[in-house]
């Protein structure tokens, strides 16, 4: 067969660009045992023409001197909310000043799923600011994109290296009116352990859940936690050393095989900017050192690095840092894969948290990991 179902399963990152790709709509994305989306063929509909197969392997990364910058948002309350510096919504911000859209994750309202959206106006950036540990869910996104993108329409993408090359790949072409930003990213989470975890904390507070912030800083910036706002008006808020799921996707039960050998995970990359936590920022200006929030801003195309000068007139703090001299020991996921591929009782996680309520089963399987994180934070103190 020449089509997607030749690919090894582990290789499938669920970019999704097959599926929006097929001329006949032969492909569908279901979730599998572990809750991650893969591609199914229709064997009735499929013509055998190879087009899923080449925007698959057509991975393309580009060549061209990088730039690294740290750059943070000036105004204490706009860097307050974001997940680092703040450079998202300043990039964001350019487009939509000049007509354009913003595509990024949100959540669903019932804060039960992440997807890709598209926005038109500064007050539905809040939600898409926010990080979150979990793959999206993508539709029929890169189809809207190319529609925006051939009607002149100027546009942000920004998503995992894995989403930003899977809509390069689908569009197939590069476009002027395309600015695209991948986030330095470790790997992706089960979006059914996701919404999961989401109904277990809307039984425990018996409520709804309306808000959920995977990177709250109220501590700062290095106190990494977890905030869940409820209908109700409570809050749940946790360190991620401590929180279950986030424990579930840093021990590496709960990430998606594809993650553990990422070809994206590399100092070449797919998009026009890198964007991510400049941990490591006390080793180059510690005197600018706050725990507010640091972005490290990877300029990959001369396109990338236009825009970024851009933000120097609004408000945006950025510095040149040397790329010879930048070490990326702080930023390991641009250059290695810190993953074991053999996890023991990884099929037990998921076997446990089909039948078991989410804190049962995290005193069962996760409870020697969490007690492993805290000795090691320990340690570094």
């Amino acid at each position: 067969m020449n089509n997607i179902s030749d690919l090894e399963k582990n290789q499938c990152c669920g970019c999704a660009a097959c599926y929006t790709s097929c001329p006949v709509k032969a492909i569908t994305m279901f979730p599998d045992e572990e809750g991650f989306l893969y591609p199914s063929i229709d064997k009735e509909k499929c013509l055998d023409c190879g087009i899923c197969l080449k925007v698959c392997e057509n991975v393309v990364f580009y060549e061209n001197e990088q730039k690294i910058y740290a750059c943070w948002d000036k105004e204490d309350e706009n860097r307050s909310i974001s997940s680092s510096g703040g450079v998202f919504s300043a990039l964001a911000n350019i487009i939509l000043d000049k007509g354009g859209f913003v595509c990024a994750v949100g959540y669903s309202t019932d804060c039960k799923e992440c997807f890709h959206k598209i926005v038109t106006s500064k007050d539905q950036l809040d939600d898409l600011r926010r990080a979150k540990f979990v793959q999206s869910k993508k539709y029929d996104v890169y189809a809207r994109i190319q529609i925006l993108l051939k009607a002149g329409k100027k546009l942000l993408f920004c998503g995992t290296p894995c989403e930003v090359g899977g809509l390069r790949q689908f569009l197939r072409k590069e476009y002027d009116n395309l600015l695209t930003c991948d986030l330095i990213c470790g790997c992706v989470s089960s979006p059914e352990v996701y919404k999961t975890y989401i109904d277990y904390l809307n039984n425990k507070y018996k409520s709804r859940a309306i808000s959920v912030n995977f990177k709250d800083k109220r501590k700062g910036w290095r106190e990494k936690a977890i905030a869940v706002r409820f209908e109700n008006g409570e809050e749940y808020y946790n360190s991620i050393l401590d929180d279950d799921y986030c424990v579930s996707f840093h021990s590496r039960y709960n990430i998606r095989p594809s993650c553990f050998h990422c070809k994206y995970r590399n100092l070449k990359r797919v998009s026009d900017i890198t964007l991510g936590d400049f941990w490591g920022i006390e080793k180059y200006v510690p005197e600018f050192d706050d725990n507010k929030g640091t972005s490290f801003v990877l300029a990959n195309t001369q396109k990338g690095d236009s825009f970024i000068h851009k933000m120097s007139n609004m408000n945006i703090f950025f510095m040149d840092i040397n790329c010879e001299q930048y070490s990326s020991t702080y930023n390991w996921c641009l250059h290695k894969n810190p993953w074991d591929v053999s996890i023991e009782n990884r099929e037990q996680f998921y076997q446990d948290i089909k039948i078991m309520p989410f804190d049962k089963m995290a005193e069962k399987d996760l409870a020697i990991i969490k007690e492993e994180r805290k000795r090691r934070k320990l340690n570094l103190k």
